[in-house]
This record gives C-alpha cells, structure tokens and sequence, in this order.
C-alpha cells in the first residue's frame, strides 16, 4: 500500500461516524475499574445512554458526583459541571471533565477543609 493510499485511509477513517464514537475529548479523566464499584450517587439532573459496550451520563446541571467503592470501604468524589459524563465502557468507568480546570475550583465544597486560609482568618459577626 503507497504513502498516498496510507492517508487517504486514515483521513477517511478520521472523518467516519464510527470514529467520532471512539474518541473522547476532554480537560481531564479518571478512570476506575467498574468491578471495585459499590455504588455512584450523582446529586442532579442526568441524561442516560445507553451504548452496546455499556452506557453514557451526561450531566444536566453541576454537582458532586461520589464513586462509593467497594473495596477497602472508600470513595472518590468528583465536582463536574453540565454537560460532564460518567462512561461505562465494558469494565471501566471513565469521568470524564470537559471543562478548565479552574472552572471546577468555583464550585468547591463550603466545607471548611475546602476553604483558603483567607477565608478562615476572616471573623464573621457570629464569631465575635
């Protein structure tokens, strides 16, 4: 097969329907083995697809989605935004994060562990 006929192949495959369903853009992903899975609580709105090889949730407003596993009693807590996904593909589960990753830091936790120094030396009137 020449050079010529090499590119045209790849150019053609690149543009195929079939293609753009293998490909994943995205700002950042973890993955994580669907068998150590006990439990995913996502706290909003969801849009479920459902694929040959397993399913797609696209999420329709932010939240914190939290991936309960079942090994060693842990979680793995994620903040997304609209129009992240959770991608079950045969034994992985894929989040996948679309946006910047500065966009996430805007919707951190009110927890006092998520808050920046400054936040904490500043004294409200509750606390005079």
């Amino acid at each position: 097969m020449s050079e010529k006929e090499v590119m045209e192949r790849v150019e053609n495959n690149s543009t195929s329907e079939t293609a753009d369903e293998d490909i994943i853009e995205a700002e950042s992903v973890t993955i994580v083995n669907v068998a150590q899975i006990q439990s995913i609580d996502i706290s909003t709105k969801f849009r479920r697809q459902v694929k040959d090889n397993g399913w797609v949730l696209t999420l329709l407003q932010p939240c914190k989605a939290t991936v309960n596993l079942s090994t060693s009693i842990r979680k793995v807590e994620v903040p997304l935004l609209e129009g992240d996904q959770l991608i079950k593909e045969q034994e992985d589960l894929l989040i996948v994060r679309r946006q910047a990753a500065d966009q996430y830091r805007n919707h951190r936790s009110a927890s006092p562990l998520a808050k920046s120094r400054d936040e904490l030396v500043q004294k409200s009137p509750e606390t005079i």
